[in-house]
């Protein structure tokens, strides 16, 4: 310890940086060869395309659905360096490994250089921290935003301290003044970039906003606003211009909140549409229900607005299940299990012993009771520490409200592994100074909250399962149907129920013809889940396939049934019925599919050719003249 202390701060912090990029250069070495590592799933995928179409048009067309920096930073990587997520992901190392020094500095600034080093440190081994700088994913710009963030703050804080310089030049005098008028500035504006990559961000906002008012009680809160501001303006005042409706960031307010706050809501993310999981038809399907609801067209902004009042009715209706449904979310952000997105970490070590091992030691699960032992130990300090109790509030409370992913919270694990190495050194402290009281008060808050967040809340949960499913849609969508087959057979090997699986692969086999597996999936299906029609439809269709339309337009009749509103349902059960020669009933369905889409182009043709046939038939009945 005497030999680290000779050591300059400024050198530890450059070992710091480099320790944490050889973890991660060494992880993207591991999962190179991998297809998770070279095929996009989920948002991944819609972040490089989105990117890509940012290159052609760098304004766009319509009101952001999603937060839109992390495409921008995309877009810019591809301008100098090509379409290249390689050079995205050694960029987004970089920013992590930053993330770890700026953590380290902001450590030192609300505790002390050793402790903001040590928590330099686990971020660094911080696997989740590890997996994320590997993906196409915004989660790295959370994290360097948030210890950004941070850093700043403590730069505030350090600001409220006195010197300690007894006199200063005037002109030393003016730079620390200008320089306290900087970092205010500087905070708002860095907090206005989170907010564009994470939008509950901005819930810090009016928590800092007072705490600087309190704190300090000068205009130190105007020029924070004013950062923020200058962040944010830009893409407000751009939707405005496309949309020609005030939308500060984004225009997904309103679906997230419902997904998260209605009567089949558990604390995961459950798409508006069964099966319609991605971010774009997530928002087609919001948009599409909504309409159909109002019976007019709306804007992004009424279609956030017609979700959030049906959140909002269903909460104020039922007020005791909604407090169970926050208690539940509140557990899932603070469990130890990550909840996965699109990509899974635990696919990701079977080809990576670095994230195994990071995994098997520096997980939630042990920095969080960690972190919870480091806030009582130093909760005497608590009105210098009060910026990081409120940004951790802040983003666990937002994350809570909404519906949780690893990701959503990801930006709580800076001021965790702070308070974590704030914790590990009062352990320090107890044990050399010998005072048995205190290790053993430290060690049954440890041990119980350990138990909290280690609690397995979902049991009947396959990640790998989920994984493989992904990936499979990916190389559905690239055009290497061959491989989906087999990893939707992994799927199924893994979770034998999965039921979207078996949706899926009968799709597959359907569309190369092989329609009797296709139909044995789709039966399975129903054993899964009987009310299902979307097994219904695609049963239906592979049946008419077959040649069995009796069987077939009564499947799709009950998909019609079950789903009015769906254009695609109609179209289906329309063509079986032509097959059936009940043209008068085909032409009904056909019309109601063009009235719910007057742009389908199945419906469009399938009723031209009924007309026609209808219309010979006419010609055959009058006979020759």
């Amino acid at each position: 310890m005497k030999r680290l202390a000779q050591i300059p701060d400024s050198r530890l912090l450059i070992g710091l940086f480099f320790f944490a990029l050889a973890i991660r250069l060494i992880y993207l070495a591991e999962i190179r060869g991998t297809d998770f590592f070279s095929i996009l799933v989920g948002d991944g995928f819609v972040y490089d395309s989105w990117a890509l179409a940012i290159r052609n048009d760098w304004i766009g067309r319509e009101v952001f659905y999603q937060a839109p920096l992390y495409p921008y930073f995309l877009a810019a990587v591809y301008t100098f360096f090509g379409h290249d997520p390689m050079a995205v992901r050694l960029i987004q190392i970089i920013l992590g490994s930053a993330s770890c020094v700026l953590a380290a500095l902001a450590g030192r600034s609300f505790f002390s250089f050793r402790v903001g080093l040590c928590a330099g440190f686990l971020l660094a081994l911080y696997s989740p921290a590890i997996f994320f700088d590997g993906l196409i994913q915004k989660a790295g710009l959370d994290l360097f935003f948030m210890t950004l963030l941070l850093f700043l703050l403590g730069k505030i804080e350090c600001a409220a301290t006195p010197s300690g310089r007894a006199s200063l030049a005037p002109f030393a005098k003016q730079v620390e003044r200008q320089d306290r008028r900087r970092w205010p500035v500087l905070t708002g504006f860095v907090l206005g970039c989170l907010a564009l990559t994470r939008e509950n961000a901005i819930a810090l906002f009016p928590l800092l906003l007072i705490w600087l008012i309190w704190r300090f009680r000068d205009r130190k809160w105007l020029l924070f606003s004013a950062g923020l501001i200058l962040a944010l303006a830009p893409v407000t005042v751009r939707n405005a211009w496309v949309g020609g409706e005030f939308v500060v960031t984004t225009s997904q307010f309103g679906p997230n909140f419902y997904i998260g706050n209605n009567a089949a809501a558990d604390g995961g993310y459950r798409p508006l549409r069964w099966g319609n999981g991605s971010a774009l038809l997530e928002r087609r399907d919001a948009t599409e229900i909504a309409e159909q609801s109002a019976g007019r067209r709306l804007t992004p902004r009424e279609v956030s607005s017609f979700w959030s009042a049906r959140a909002f009715d269903w909460i104020g209706s039922h007020p005791a299940d909604w407090l169970l449904l926050m208690a539940r979310k509140t557990l899932l952000v603070w469990n130890d299990r990550e909840l996965p997105d699109s990509d899974e970490p635990f696919v990701y070590e079977d080809s990576s012993l670095t994230l195994a091992l990071s995994g098997f030691v520096f997980s939630f699960g042990t920095i969080a009771p960690l972190a919870l032992a480091g806030i009582a130990a130093t909760w005497a300090d608590r009105r210098r520490l009060a910026p990081l109790y409120l940004c951790l509030f802040g983003i666990a409370a937002s994350t809570a409200l909404f519906f949780v992913f690893a990701r959503y919270r990801f930006s709580m694990v800076p001021i965790l592994v702070l308070f974590a190495a704030a914790g590990m050194a009062e352990f320090i402290r107890l044990v050399t100074e010998k005072r048995a009281a205190g290790l053993f008060a430290y060690a049954v808050l440890i041990a119980a909250s350990g138990v909290v967040v280690r609690w397995n809340l979902n049991p009947q949960e396959n990640p790998r399962a989920m994984a493989y499913y992904n990936l499979a849609v990916s190389l559905e969508k690239g055009g290497a149907p061959e491989k989906a087959a087999v990893y939707y057979e992994k799927s199924l090997h893994s979770k034998p129920d999965y039921l979207q699986a078996h949706i899926n692969l009968g799709i597959l086999l359907a569309n190369r013809g092989e329609v009797d597996r296709a139909i044995a999936h789709y039966q399975e299906a129903l054993r899964i889940k009987p009310e299902n029609p979307v097994a219904w439809n695609n049963l239906g269709n592979a049946l008419s396939t077959r040649g069995d339309v009796g069987p077939a337009a009564g499947w799709l009749a009950r998909a019609v049934k079950a789903e009015p509103g769906n254009a695609i349902y109609h179209s289906n059960l329309a063509r079986v019925l032509v097959m059936q020669d009940k043209l008068t009933e085909a032409e009904a369905h056909y019309r109601l599919a063009l009235k719910i889409q007057p742009d389908f182009p199945q419906a469009q043709n399938g009723l031209a050719t009924v007309l026609e046939l209808k219309k010979n038939l006419r010609k055959k009945d009058l006979g020759p003249s």
